[in-house]
């Protein structure tokens, strides 16, 4: 799961560098299109050579439906992390153009695209949330996280580039650690519907984007950037409260077993 969360950071780098480099900023119209064929690709390629899904063993089915799954503590935490992660992991970087090429930075088209090669960080932060989970446990892996998050934003309130490039890097880190950590713990929780309980973690997820961007649309308009990095650092509050108690339920499991 941590690799395939990486493969969704490249792809998130991937599209943001096409719109900065590859066009110029007077036709940014033809990103969208360079996008959609690259997607329309990716689909005929699969379509051409992922292997077909084999039919189920006979008498085997999906019984755990969608409220049933919600009704499970264990993975509403799971879910409630993915969904106030991207909440403020949105909001920050969906903003911070329009703080950057305003005052007193004034930065330009190039030079904020390069600082999302940051994502760089969220590639190698997958796989490593993976081992940091298996060995210290979820619950220390989204603490740890979330701190790590949460200081980066507060760096981001430094107006200079070089201290806003080193933020978004840690942002990415902090992240996508956190989100590696709750979408593999989520699947070890599951001996069955684990399809079902994807899709409801997909949707959470881009559901809290969504939340997130429009926040923090409100809060720029309103505060600017220390409205946005406050908006965040409040949001973070929740997966890092969840990681507390993951880590409380571990003790007192271990207490339990000894």
């Amino acid at each position: 799961m941590g690799w395939y969360v990486s493969a969704t950071v490249t792809g998130g780098m991937g599209g943001r560098l096409l719109g900065g480099f590859v066009f110029p900023p007077e036709h940014w119209r033809l990103a969208f299109i360079g996008a959609a064929a690259i997607v329309a690709g990716a689909v005929s390629a699969a379509v051409r050579w992922l292997p077909r899904d084999q039919p189920p063993p006979r008498g085997e089915t999906e019984s755990t439906g969608f409220l049933r799954l919600l009704s499970r503590p264990e993975l509403l935490r799971m879910l409630s992390v993915g969904f106030f992660a991207f909440f403020v992991f949105s909001a920050m970087f969906n903003y911070v153009p329009f703080y950057l090429s305003g005052p007193p930075l004034h930065a330009g088209v190039r030079a904020i695209t390069l600082l999302y090669l940051a994502y760089v960080m969220g590639i190698a932060a997958g796989p490593l949330a993976g081992r940091l989970t298996n060995r210290f446990g979820t619950g220390t892996t989204l603490v740890l996280g979330s701190l790590l998050f949460a200081a980066a934003i507060t760096l981001t309130l430094i107006p200079s580039l070089p201290a806003i490039a080193a933020s978004l890097t840690a942002i990415c880190g902090g992240f996508f650690t956190m989100h590696a950590a709750a979408v593999g713990s989520l699947n070890a929780r599951l001996t069955e519907s684990r399809g079902r309980a994807n899709s409801l973690y997909v949707l959470l997820y881009y559901l809290g984007g969504a939340a997130g961007i429009s926040a923090a649309g409100a809060a720029y308009a309103r505060w600017g950037w220390p409205g946005v990095a406050a908006l965040g650092l409040a949001a973070l509050f929740v997966p890092f409260a969840i990681g507390i108690a993951e880590v409380a339920a571990t003790r007192r499991v271990d207490d339990i077993v000894l």
